[in-house]
């Protein structure tokens, strides 16, 4: 179950993934669900899964961006705090999502991380090759 909600701002020229991270290692929280960011960037990196086990292609993509939506989860695995989110980004002439490898804000980003009661993990899945939630 939900134990806590965490609304929280990340500043310009802080990246999105490292501030969710401190974020959660300042309140001491190991599992969680992202249940919304929005904001705007000023450059993002997204990848695109292409091939088993685990072949990702990463794309850059300059802003500044909006913040369309986003969503994900925070979990361990073995002692490492692993936050792994999907971010869907629009401009004038672009509307591209897909996983968040890296993101600059520009403006401000607004996080809405629900922490959990119960601890999420992950492992590496033989057949995928990457780190697969075991709830």
């Amino acid at each position: 179950m939900l134990r806590k909600m965490h609304v929280f701002r990340i500043l310009p020229e802080e990246e999105i993934i490292r501030a969710i991270e401190q974020h959660c290692q300042q309140h001491q929280i190991h599992s969680g669900v992202v249940l919304g960011i929005i904001g705007s960037v000023q450059s993002a990196r997204l990848s695109f899964l292409k091939e088993l086990p685990g072949k990702y292609e990463t794309e850059e993509y300059p802003g500044p961006l909006e913040i369309v939506c986003a969503q994900g989860s925070v979990a361990l695995k073995d002692n490492d705090l692993i936050v792994h989110v999907h971010m869907q980004l629009s401009g004038r002439d672009i509307s591209r999502g897909g996983h968040l490898s890296s993101a600059v804000v520009f403006s401000t980003a607004e996080v809405v991380l629900g922490e959990l009661d119960f601890h999420l993990r992950r492992c590496k899945d033989e057949y995928t090759g990457l780190n697969e939630l075991q709830c």
